[in-house]
C-alpha cells in the first residue's frame, strides 16, 4: 500500500494538524520565539506549511522557526509568509529556540533512523516547554522511562492499529499535563473512519477501541478497578489524573468508567447518590 492510501498516515496527519493548531498561538506567546522541528513524510511538511499559514496575523512580530530535517528537495508546497524555515541535513546540527515541537516519524518518510530520531529527541527536549511527537514501528524498552528522564514526564503511547493488523506507535511527550490532556483531546477528535482503531500497549487484553469522542471504556474500566483495589479508597480527581497519566484515555472518561462501575456494583461511593465529581469518594467493593 502506497504512503498515501495508508490509514496510518491519515491519522498521524489528522492528530498532527489538530495539535499543531492548539500548539501554535501558545508557543507565539514566547518572547524567546518557538521552533517546529519535523522530520518525516512530505505531506507533514505541507499541512505544518498550511497551519502556519493560518495562524499568518499572529506571525507578524513573533519569532517561528521550522527545522526540517532531509534535504530541501524533498519539501513540498510554499512556506508561508513569516515563517523562517531552515533545512538541515544532519540531525546532529538541529538546534532550537524558545518553546519546541519536534515531530519525528522514523516509519514513513524523512530517513530518519531510530536510534538518531532517540539521540535528536535526548539534545533537543532539555529546555523549557519542549514536546515531542514520535511515530515508532514498535514500543521499545522503557521508552516512557527515556522520556521521563528528559524531563518530559506526562506522556502517552497509542498504538494505530488497522484493520489488517499493521501497526504503529505514536508517542505523545510533555513535561505540561494541561499540554497532554489537550493532545489527548485531539488524538480522540480524530477522524473515526480512517481505518484505523486505537490500543493501549499497556493493556494486557489488547483490546481495539474505535476512535470516538464517546470511545468504548472497557479497557479503562479494568484499569481503573485494579488501580482502585490496590489503593482500596480514593477521590474521582486522582483516578483521573491516573487515567491521565497512565492511559490513553482523557480524565472525563475515567467519570464515565467509574459511574458505570457504581451502576454495577463494583464499587462503592461516598456520597452514594448524585453525579460523580472528581471530590467523590470511591473504592474497591471487595468479593
Amino acid at each position: 500500500m502506497s504512503a498515501r492510501g495508508d490509514p496510518h498516515l491519515a491519522v498521524k496527519r489528522e492528530v498532527l494538524v489538530r495539535y499543531l493548531d492548539a500548539w501554535t498561538p501558545v508557543a507565539l506567546g514566547s518572547r524567546r520565539g518557538a521552533t517546529y522541528v519535523e522530520s518525516g513524510h512530505n505531506d507533514f511538511v505541507a499541512d505544518a506549511f498550511q497551519v502556519f499559514g493560518e495562524s499568518a496575523d499572529r506571525l507578524d512580530g513573533h519569532h517561528l522557526e521550522m527545522v526540517i530535517v532531509g534535504a530541501p528537495d524533498s519539501v513540498v508546497g510554499e512556506p508561508p509568509a513569516g515563517l523562517v524555515v531552515r533545512w538541515v541535513a544532519d540531525p546532529e546540527d538541529v538546534t532550537v529556540v524558545g518553546p519546541a515541537l519536534v515531530h519525528l516519524d522514523v516509519v514513513e518518510g524523512g530517513g530518519l533512523a531510530e536510534a538518531d530520531g532517540w539521540r535528536l529527541v535526548t539534545s533537543l527536549a532539555q529546555g523549557k516547554a519542549r514536546e515531542v511527537l514520535l511515530t515508532l514501528a514498535t514500543a521499545g524498552p522503557d521508552y516512557r522511562g527515556r522520556l521521563r528522564a528528559m524531563g518530559l514526564g506526562c506522556s502517552v503511547a497509542v498504538e494505530l492499529v488497522a484493520d489488517d493488523g499493521r501497526a504503529q506507535l505514536l508517542v505523545f511527550a510533555t513535561g505540561d499535563s494541561k499540554h497532554l490532556a489537550i493532545f489527548k483531546n485531539e488524538l480522540w477528535a480524530a477522524d473515526e473512519f480512517a481505518g484505523i482503531r486505537y490500543r493501549d500497549p499497556g493493556d494486557a487484553e489488547q483490546t481495539l477501541v474505535d476512535i470516538s469522542l464517546t470511545p468504548q471504556l472497557l479497557p479503562l474500566r479494568r484499569v481503573l478497578l485494579a488501580e482502585l483495589a490496590r489503593r482500596g479508597s480514593c477521590p474521582v480527581a486522582e483516578l483521573q489524573q491516573y487515567t491521565l497519566l497512565e492511559t490513553i484515555y482523557r480524565p472525563a472518561d475515567a467519570v464515565g468508567a467509574l459511574t458505570a462501575d457504581a451502576s454495577a456494583g463494583a464499587i462503592t461511593r461516598e456520597p452514594p447518590k448524585g453525579r460523580l465529581t472528581p471530590r467523590t469518594v470511591v473504592a474497591h467493593r471487595e468479593g
